[in-house]
Order: C-alpha cells, then structure tokens, then sequence
C-alpha cells in the first residue's frame, strides 16, 4: 500500500453521535456505582453529572420537536407530499426544558414567550 492510501480520507473524518439513551444508561450506571462504593462519592458523582447536564443545556439549548422530527410539518398519509403546520412547535425546533428554566437569561425569555405563543394559538384554533 502506498502512503496516500493509508493518509487520505474520502469521506472526511468519522464523527459519531451518541444516542440519549446512551448517554441516560451511562450516567445511570455511572450514579449506581459511585453510590455503590459510599455515600461520598456518590454526591460527588451526582454533582458532578449534574453540573455536566446543565453545562450542555447552557451551550445547546434546543432540540427536535418529536411528533414532527424537527420539520415543523405534518404529512398527509394518502399524499405524502401534502402537509400541515406542526401544532405543538413552530419551526420544529424547541428549546429544551433544562435549558429554559437554568439557561442563559435570554434563552428563558425565549422559552417562555415561545410556550405562551404556541398555547395562545391552540386556544385560538389558529395554529394550523
């Protein structure tokens, strides 16, 4: 094999995410062995998961509304091309329930006008 072979990366570099049950099952098992071996380091353990949970709400505030997968739309099922308005989001994207009660000051603004503005249009049946 020649060098540019074992150097050269067609499909540029392997980045992989991580799946949320992955990361709940992980810190799960990270929280049962740390209370495991004693109370201390079970705090510790606890503290230190939860802080590393309110530092990702911080830096990554939104996520995917679920019924919709983050296109803000609904298909027909008969034509699939045809679609409606998402009720529950706006765009599809939401910010997270972490984020908008322990985020950043404007984040929280954010969340609350956007959770008034989404239930206000229910109420008023003009969401679609």
């Amino acid at each position: 094999m020649s060098a540019a072979c074992l150097t050269s990366r067609p499909h540029g570099p392997i980045i992989r995410g991580v799946s949320k049950r992955a990361v709940y099952v992980t810190a799960a098992v990270i929280l049962l062995v740390a209370w495991a071996n004693g109370a201390v380091s079970g705090i510790l353990a606890t503290a230190g998961v939860g802080v590393i949970g309110l530092l990702a709400a911080w830096i990554h505030p939104r996520v995917r509304h679920g019924r919709c997968n983050g296109s803000g739309e609904h298909h027909g099922l008969l034509f699939r091309w045809r679609f409606r308005k998402c009720g529950r989001c706006t765009s599809g994207r939401l910010i997270s329930w972490g984020a908008g009660h322990f985020g950043a000051d404007h984040i929280q603004s954010e969340y609350a006008r956007g959770k008034e503005s989404r239930a206000k249009a229910r109420d008023e049946h003009r969401w679609r």
